[in-house]
């Protein structure tokens, strides 16, 4: 028989969940510097290329340039496009930085302060050693760092490669705009992608950190109740897991993933209520396969 709940337990886990959302969408302001960056190199680029235009001979929409000329043009793009990525992986790698440290602390501290609500307990800080641990960790051996440098200098070469096409008259210039503004999409999308993947992580790593510190034993894996939940973690939604169990489905499962790990105050419990992402309203306890059936009905 399943013990009841205290209402300071109630509220702990509804806490969990809400500040676990709010991390997430405080960082946005964060990740919008990076956007505004990497929207200058790309006008940058355009802009170069727009001088390229107006100055260059173009026959049948193509450009007609000598061979002297286009080694010139794109050893000149080239050193251009070099610039603003090395700008964008130094200033992107510190804001990640940023991101990730204040991701680890915030979860950290607000365990602290939910659990403070209903125990009288000693905060406790994450040591400088754990932090750094935490935020260096790693995701199938890569670390986000990795990561970065190689997206960045994938961009890197697609650009230079659609530069070349385009000074050797390969592109039709009223579609160089648009192949340089679809490569720039694709660096931000990257960009995105890595960064909210990592910040599941670093939640993940720091409410683990929280909870062995606290002596939670068992955790609830809970993940996001709309329809792009992925498989996986529709699959694991509502176990209840060992806070040491070596099998236990760890977010991210997978790029982008929205699934966390809910610290439980003894092992048959589940929360009264939970959110529903995709009619923007809370309602009561259910898996997510329940909750499906119910949308399909």
């Amino acid at each position: 028989m399943s013990k009841k709940l205290t209402k300071n337990q109630q509220l702990f886990i509804d806490k969990t969940l809400e500040f676990t959302e709010k991390l997430y969408s405080e960082d946005d302001n964060k990740i919008n510097e990076v956007y505004k960056n990497q929207k200058k190199n790309r006008d940058d680029i355009l802009t170069e290329i727009a001088k390229i235009l107006l100055s260059c001979k173009i026959v049948d929409s193509l450009l007609s340039l000598t061979l002297v000329e286009r080694k010139i043009l794109n050893l000149k793009l080239g050193n251009i496009i070099d610039d603003a990525i090395k700008s964008e992986l130094k200033n992107e790698s510190n804001i990640m930085k940023d991101i990730l440290s204040d991701t680890c602390l915030e979860k950290y501290s607000t365990n602290n302060y939910i659990y403070s609500l209903g125990t009288n307990f000693k905060l406790t800080q994450v040591p400088d050693k754990v932090l750094d641990k935490i935020i260096n960790g790693k995701i199938d051996s890569d670390l986000w760092s990795d990561r970065l440098w190689s997206n960045k200098n994938e961009i890197a070469k697609n650009l230079k490669v659609q530069v070349k096409k385009f000074l050797q008259g390969d592109i039709n210039v009223n579609d160089i705009e648009k192949v340089i503004k679809t490569k720039y999409n694709t660096n931000a999308t990257n960009t995105n992608r890595l960064v909210k993947t990592e910040i599941t992580r670093v939640q993940s790593a720091s409410n683990d950190y929280w909870a062995k510190e606290h002596n939670i034993n068992q955790q609830l894996f809970m993940a996001t109740l709309d329809s792009k939940t992925s498989d996986k973690c529709r699959g694991y939604d509502g176990q209840v897991f060992d806070i040491d169990d070596s099998s236990k489905p760890v977010p991210p499962l997978h790029p982008y993933c929205r699934s966390c790990l809910v610290n439980l105050p003894n092992k048959d419990w589940n929360p009264k209520q939970r959110y529903d992402n995709q009619n923007k309203q809370n309602i009561n306890w259910t898996t997510y396969n329940e909750w499906k059936d119910n949308q399909e009905s």
